[in-house]
């Protein structure tokens, strides 16, 4: 995968992700947006809204990722990462997996898919 050339989450909108939530190994998410929610002297925080592609799996029909990205990485441990399932009918948050990882995992396309099904894998 190519790396991506604007650093910025903002650029994953429209791009599938294969999350396997629950034991479904081929269960396909689209990005439908991407808010960066705040901005400190720390760093930014941004929600990443995906979408179930739908297929004859039984999983959430929306996940959202909340991703810390802080402006100086220290040890190069920092960037934090959440994975919910979101309700739509409660607008109940689930969480569903936490992870910390290095700028160096988000940087590129390909990182990013790899963790996000990672994070699917652990629970």
């Amino acid at each position: 995968m190519k790396k991506i050339k604007k650093k910025g989450p903002q650029f994953l909108k429209g791009i599938e992700f294969n999350i396997p939530l629950f034991a479904a190994e081929k269960q396909m998410y689209k990005c439908l947006s991407v808010e960066e929610i705040d901005s400190t002297p720390e760093g930014k925080d941004y929600n990443i809204s995906l979408s179930e592609v739908k297929q004859s799996y039984s999983v959430p029909e929306r996940v959202d990722i909340s991703l810390f990205i802080p402006h100086t990485d220290a040890n190069g441990e920092n960037v934090r990462v959440v994975m919910v399932e979101v309700r739509d009918d409660t607008n109940r948050r689930l969480c569903l997996s936490k992870a910390t990882t290095s700028k160096q995992n988000v940087s590129s396309l390909s990182g990013i898919k790899t963790l996000f099904h990672n994070m699917a894998k652990s629970i």
